[in-house]
């Protein structure tokens, strides 16, 4: 008998058994590859839009109650006791140099406390104002001892002559000014005449100016209440009237003339 024939019958039936085998399977996996291609390309992303969406919504909703909670507190503000507190703001610490000013209120000052002023003139440079910038180098600031500018400034250098009671109330009337002010180099000495009891000063009364913001704050951006020690200085201020004075005694624009010198009168 010829087993030889039986043999490859045999082979071929596996063979053919296998590739059935493997054949059944073929369709499950190309199913699989392709369910993960849709779902890599497909439903991956928009489940990562649907995120964004979500993250933005609650975003969103955070802001809505920002700007609910501050529509609340600028509702509940008294809308005449804000812009006094505005006028007393702007006196406390004015939007640009005001040097005339500065020295008007200097020769008030002065004239309501009987020293006779010798000298009142701005320290050279000082009429521009600082910047208010830091030292481009801290290490030479630091090692030169100079204090760090907390605002920009304006100097004023002053020389009078005074009895002792008049120079302590000339200082109190400049620590009174409206207007954020310091003195330093203060140097008293006494008179040259013999039996005199007047007193040469000199010192520097250098006053702060802060220049109003150019650009607009966000709408997001939270509003800052006044602490009660800040509402408690504006009132100061504002009860004792040295905002009304200040308002009052700006000094007059000088006359220009007509606008159109060919209009008809």
């Amino acid at each position: 008998m010829d087993l030889s024939g039986v043999t490859k019958v045999t082979a071929k039936a596996e063979s053919s058994l296998e590739i059935a085998k493997y054949s059944s399977l073929a369709v499950p996996v190309i199913s699989i590859l392709v369910s993960f291609m849709v779902l890599l390309m497909i439903v991956w992303p928009k489940f990562s839009q649907a995120l964004q969406i979500k993250n933005s919504n609650v975003e969103l909703a955070q802001k809505t109650d920002s700007l609910k909670q501050k529509a609340t507190i600028l509702a509940s503000l008294d809308k005449t006791e804000l812009e006094k507190q505005v006028v007393a703001a702007e006196q406390l610490f004015p939007s640009d140099k005001n040097v005339f000013l500065l020295i008007s209120q200097i020769e008030k000052a002065a004239g309501g406390s009987g020293v006779l002023l010798n000298r009142v003139e701005t320290a050279p440079g000082s009429a521009q104002g600082s910047s208010g910038k830091p030292s481009a180098n801290p290490a030479s600031a630091s090692s030169a001892g100079a204090q760090p500018e907390i605002a920009p400034n304006v100097e004023v250098s002053v020389s009078l002559t005074s009895g002792y009671s008049s120079l302590l109330q000339f200082l109190n009337n400049v620590l009174t000014i409206p207007r954020v002010v310091s003195i330093s180099d203060l140097s008293v000495s006494a008179s040259s005449s013999e039996g005199s009891s007047q007193l040469k000063v000199s010192l520097n009364i250098t006053a702060y100016f802060k220049q109003m913001p150019t650009d607009l704050g966000s709408i997001e951006t939270p509003v800052a209440e006044l602490s009660d020690s800040e509402k408690a200085r504006l009132k100061q201020i504002i009860d004792t009237g040295l905002a009304a004075a200040a308002t009052a005694s700006q000094i007059e624009q000088v006359p220009v003339g007509r606008a159109d010198i060919f209009a008809p009168f």
